[in-house]
């Protein structure tokens, strides 16, 4: 008998209902014009950033990619989304993530700016905004396929328990011998911002995405596309803001610098993985004769 890659999930996908995203739609969009100006903001205006050459060059590196990857990949996503494209809603909803988790730095980690207030609301406005958009997203049914879904929950739980590892790895040598992580002294401030987001936000949600695409629940799809898109820009984000730094003298740094790149570039293949799982119906798929076995 012949093995067959049976689907793990049988639900026939359902589109996001429309009435659920009029104003997370009208919303993202006033994030996308908000963030354009923000990313302007901290590359044109001389002395918004207040802090050290470290800390303002990989600020503006982040601009810079924010302006000319995230906010165009929002835009174009929800054109497709509102077009009923439920693989660009999802792209969307992990934009909206995205600027959860970049705000946050420039909010908690820019030392006190005439840009406060702004990335005060930006921060308000795309968590509200993903918390209304979660119906809607949560109404679509994504079929998981064995082999696709567990490559991909395998390379996020790599991933997370990596970057876990090297973050407490770095607070307990503190607890033990007083040594403050390099990050901290490099940046200038009083904490790791980096440490605090990716072990409360990042981190748990890769690994909970891991589990579940492990297992073949629909929602591993949408953790796993939401941790790799955040994980691809941000990415870019570090490599630019690396060629920002080496611009700006600092030692040893470059765009070059692992695992910036190739992270990046696995984030997206694995999204291309999750996004372009076949959607048909999960009878469909199988021989005939196996529709009984799929029923019991």
């Amino acid at each position: 008998m012949t093995a067959v890659d049976r689907p793990l999930a049988t639900a026939q996908p359902a589109s996001a209902p429309a009435t659920l995203l009029r104003w997370p739609d009208i919303l993202s969009a006033v994030i996308g014009v908000l963030m354009v100006f923000a990313s302007l903001g901290g590359l044109f205006l001389h002395g918004l950033y207040r802090d050290n050459a470290w800390s303002t060059a990989a600020f503006r590196g982040n601009d810079l990619a924010t302006l000319l990857l995230a906010v165009p990949v929002l835009a174009v996503a929800l054109v497709l989304a509102r077009r009923g494209s439920d693989r660009a809603r999802l792209v969307w909803f992990a934009l909206l993530a995205y600027s959860v988790y970049n705000y946050a730095f420039y909010l908690f980690g820019t030392t006190f700016n005439d840009f406060f207030l702004l990335y005060a609301v930006l921060e308000s406005l795309s968590l509200i905004t993903l918390a209304l958009a979660i119906p809607a997203i949560a109404a679509i049914r994504w079929p998981v396929r064995r082999a696709p879904a567990r490559v991909v929950a395998g390379y996020m739980a790599v991933v997370g328990v990596v970057f876990g590892a090297m973050w407490i790895t770095q607070a307990v040598q503190f607890l033990i011998s007083g040594t403050v992580p390099k990050v901290i002294v490099d940046s200038g401030l009083h904490t790791s911002i980096v440490f605090a987001l990716d072990l409360t936000l990042i981190v748990p949600a890769m690994l909970t995405g891991a589990m579940l695409l492990w297992r073949g629940h629909p929602g591993g799809v949408v953790l796993g596309v939401v941790t790799n898109v955040v994980g691809a820009l941000y990415m870019t984000a570090l490599a630019v803001g690396g060629a920002f730094q080496a611009r700006a003298g600092i030692s040893g740094a470059t765009w070059a610098a692992p695992p910036y790149i190739e992270l990046a570039i696995t984030s997206l293949a694995a999204c291309w993985l999750l996004l372009h799982i076949p959607r048909t119906h999960a009878r469909e798929s199988l021989p005939r004769g196996k529709e009984a076995d799929d029923g019991r």
